[in-house]
């Protein structure tokens, strides 16, 4: 007999717990796809025997991927992959970026900030909502990772990126929006000539040298060079780039409501 009251109790308790209003920006994991065009930003990265256009790395399609956490609305943590292609046929270019994001979304301050009788529109649920289950979010992130560029020649080193996002949910899990990513590249001072038997010359900038020599770009310098593991010895600066990619981004959110 006293378990009756209890049946109205937790149908409300899940009703609460699975409805969309509940599930709004709280906290959880999100899948998302980041669809960019990347913007190669450089006069150094040279990775092309064809001196047409400099044979610099060029700015291309850049897809990516990208698995985060987000804890009380307020940060988390993102994983991200991305990718950086161009040209067809043989030898065609291209490079890629692993690394991760520490991601905040100030926004959501304004929860205690903003009087409680203020309210927004809302497709879902429909109607107005309060600006805790506002339907946008904003989030600013820094973090950096590992990348990977080349064609005929190739760089590999690190990364420092920041940037914001913004995200319009159609649905507590399911979001529209843009992100803008800044990754400065913090390549090795070498470039490879032969990456399968890991041997490469020195760079100064966008120069390639042995002992302090320039070599000129050339199907002759492949295969040619010091090892890779002889880098020490090359103390000139590195080549120098910024790969800002405007993505679209499709998210799907696993909503926790923590």
């Amino acid at each position: 007999m006293r378990a009756l009251p209890l049946i109205p109790v937790l149908a409300a308790l899940c009703c609460s717990l699975f409805s969309p209003s509940a599930s709004a920006r709280n906290g959880g994991l999100y899948l998302e796809f980041a669809p960019a065009y990347g913007f190669m930003l450089t006069d150094e990265v040279v990775v092309d025997f064809d001196q047409e256009g400099g044979g610099l790395a060029q700015s291309s399609f850049s897809p990516g991927l990208k698995l985060g956490l987000n804890l009380f609305g307020w940060a988390g943590a993102e994983a991200q992959f991305a990718g950086h292609f161009w040209g067809v046929g043989r030898d065609p270019g291209g490079g890629g970026y692993v690394g991760g994001v520490f991601r905040m979304t100030p926004l959501e301050i304004f929860t205690y900030i903003l009087p409680e009788d203020l309210r927004l529109p809302s497709l879902v649920p429909a109607g107005e909502v309060n600006w805790k289950n506002r339907p946008f979010d904003l989030g600013v992130s820094i973090g950096g990772g590992y990348t990977i560029i080349g064609e005929d020649y190739a760089y590999q080193g690190a990364y420092f990126q920041w940037g914001v996002d913004f995200k319009y949910f159609i649905t507590p899990n399911f979001a529209l929006g843009i992100d803008l990513p800044f990754r400065h590249t913090m390549y090795d001072p070498f470039r490879y000539t032969d990456y399968e038997d890991a041997r490469g010359l020195c760079t100064d900038g966008g120069k390639a040298v042995i002992g302090g020599i320039e070599v000129p770009p050339s199907p002759g310098t492949q295969g040619f060079g010091i090892p890779a593991s002889d880098i020490d010895q090359c103390d000139g600066p590195a080549p120098e780039a910024l790969f800002f990619a405007p993505a679209l981004t499709i998210s799907g959110v696993f909503d926790f409501g923590i």
